[in-house]
């Protein structure tokens, strides 16, 4: 992508001559930095020339001789990787411009409908979010596959340059270097290398990124750290092409001294494997990897589960799950049936003798005993940490709600007393102006005309301000109930707006409701049909409120032109709404999309809803 500062190449797909020359014209007059316009009249033309150029910006005709509609955008996108387009179409063709910029299109643009200071806006707003478009791909892939390799000292390589990214700061932590989201030469990397592992790592990494057969690259070896000590460790790589080229390589390095370190003791001295095991403050069984038995467990399992060391060698792998780990059980089998390494198994529910359940947090490991292919499983009792987890964020949630109540009882207050102020002050003071201006108008010919329109002012401002009055506050809950209440604003809007509104509450009654759960969902009526006024061109909206034995739910759908929710999820109005929701431990799902309209569903607990007595 270009800068925003460099030269622009702009290539015009037109088969008209005429609006190919008002295009031009428009193109030079934005006084964007323009260095060439390209033309091609086909979708062949413009094949050929995307062969030798590679423009800055394509505005691209729909209509062409060689491809009609979509397709003629699907083939230039296809050959433009990386080039923002902006569709240039007629009126009658909007539905297909929309559907091109659901493809890929940054923008389009209505011939005979935009001057040149539209041109160049949609030009610059085309090429940047191309050019965040891209860097957030690459951040994505470059994360993405960081969280594939592991989260330790995480690297990237620049095949090209030979130069070495080290990610975040686990770096330093880990080996000691004071390099932190720097590159530093791959050299630098190899020479810290043990001599002894030197060539043969060196070797390894370089015939994985030089040969397309396999992405994945591992290696153990010694790398020296800041302290001058060697640390054991286990890299990991994963390698990225681009056109079948190897281009980087994201890693991970994980310092695995400890574990070497574990198993050369266990190797040399068995009666310091037997202590270590044994009397271990972790759990410690071993297990067939083929029969799934119990072989071996230390003191504290028996203590864990209740079982006694003649007991536990009677059971398998599958009596110390839960029935519905099963699957998880066979899929975790299967997969260390294949590995030599530590792996995390995760956290499991288990079943003591007493058939308690515990949570326990598992790492396990593939060994020889006596001769066996078997696993050796460490297990740390984690239910009382993951109790308290749940008890904190219970309370978080608690604490929130009561946040969120303040907020919303706060907001209502203010809508009160600005309320009130409008009719009793504001509303007052210009009445008794009208009253001043008609007794002055009686007594002064001249200038009468004017004293008429001061009134008609004054009179048109304080219906304004009534009608602002009569939104910031809801009297006709507590006189009339929720349903009347919003009837009224259903009304309001249908006597000055061509909507046809369906407001459907047959199932719904309103005796046991609490006043505030009421205000509530009266509020998220009143934002969402606000919301709909203002941006979705709707013609047609279907209001819903309904209640069962369990809950109450509320239904709002409109026919406009939807919206992206990942860019409004944010958005002041939604956040209202879901605050409200949350208030009362409801759930909310919205569902849209640009031209689809918007569908929103509520449900309510009944017991949040009604009077506590």
């Amino acid at each position: 992508m270009p800068e925003s500062t460099a030269l622009l190449r702009i290539l015009v797909v037109e088969d008209n001559p005429a609006d190919l020359v008002v295009f031009e014209g428009l193109l030079w007059k934005t006084r964007l930095p323009i260095s060439h316009i390209f033309r091609a009249k086909s979708n062949a033309e413009a094949d050929a020339l995307l062969k030798k150029e590679k423009p800055s910006l394509i505005l691209l005709d729909l209509s062409l001789p060689d491809s009609v509609g979509i397709e003629s955008f699907k083939h230039i996108k296809a050959l433009a990787t990386g080039i923002p387009i902006i569709v240039l179409t007629g009126l009658s063709d909007m539905e297909m411009a929309l559907e091109t910029m659901a493809a890929g299109a940054q923008d389009y643009l209505v011939k005979g409908e935009f001057d040149d200071k539209l041109l160049s806006k949609s030009i610059q707003y085309s090429i940047e979010r191309q050019r965040n478009l891209e860097h957030m791909r690459v951040s994505n892939e470059r994360y993405n596959i960081v969280v594939q390799a592991t989260s330790d000292a995480v690297w990237e390589l620049n095949v090209a340059d030979q130069s070495v990214l080290w990610v975040g700061d686990n770096f330093k932590k880990t080996f000691g270097y004071n390099l932190v989201d720097v590159y530093e030469a791959a050299s630098e990397w190899v020479n810290r290398i043990h001599p002894e592992d030197r060539e043969r790592v060196h070797h390894s990494i370089t015939a994985a990124y030089s040969s397309n057969n396999n992405p994945y690259w591992k290696e153990e070896y010694r790398f020296l750290k800041s302290n001058g000590q060697y640390a054991y460790v286990l890299d990991r790589g994963y390698i990225l092409y681009e056109n079948e080229q190897p281009v980087r390589m994201i890693g991970a390095m994980q310092d695995i001294t400890e574990r070497k370190e574990n198993a050369e003791m266990i190797l040399l001295s068995e009666k310091r494997y037997r202590s270590l095991f044994y009397y271990n403050p972790m759990a410690i069984y071993i297990w067939d990897l083929h029969s799934h038995q119990i072989l071996e467990v230390n003191d504290m399992a028996e203590k864990e589960y209740g079982y006694s060391r003649e007991e536990f060698v009677k059971l398998t792998l599958w009596d110390l799950r839960t029935p519905e780990h099963y699957s998880k059980l066979k899929s975790f089998i299967e997969h260390i049936s294949t590995s030599v390494e530590m792996d995390s198994g995760g956290t499991w529910e288990h079943i003591t003798k007493s058939g308690e359940r515990i949570f326990m947090e598992v790492f396990s490991h593939r060994i020889q005993y006596n001769g066996k292919d078997a696993v050796m499983a460490i297990a740390q009792n984690v239910t009382g940490k993951l109790l308290l987890e749940k008890k904190l964020e219970e309370e978080r949630l608690i604490k929130q709600k009561e946040i969120a109540e303040a907020v919303i009882h706060t907001q209502e207050k203010e809508r009160h007393d600005i309320s009130r102020e409008l009719h009793d002050n504001v509303n007052q003071q210009l009445t008794v102006a009208m009253m001043y201006i008609a007794s002055a108008e009686k007594k002064q010919a001249p200038g009468a005309d004017l004293l008429r329109q001061s009134a008609d002012f004054i009179l048109h401002a304080i219906e304004e301000i009534r009608r602002l009055s009569k939104g910031l506050v809801t009297p006709l809950i507590k006189d009339f109930g929720l349903v009347k209440a919003i009837e009224s604003v259903l009304e309001d809007v249908t006597a000055v707006n061509e909507m046809s509104i369906d407001f459907v509450s047959d199932t719904f009654f309103e005796e046991d409701i609490h006043y505030d759960f009421k205000l509530s969902i009266f509020r998220i009526v009143q934002e969402q049909v606000n919301n709909v006024l203002k941006h979705s061109g709707a013609n047609h909206l279907k209001i819903e409120l309904g209640r069962n034995n369990q809950r109450i739910y509320l239904s709002i759908q409109d026919n406009g032109i939807g919206f992206d929710l990942a860019l409004q999820k944010k958005g002041i109005g939604l956040y209202n709404i879901t605050s409200r929701v949350e208030l009362f431990n409801g759930t909310i799902s919205i569902h849209t999309a640009p031209t689809s309209g918007c569908a929103m569903h509520m449900s309510f607990p009944i017991t949040q809803a009604i009077m506590r007595h």
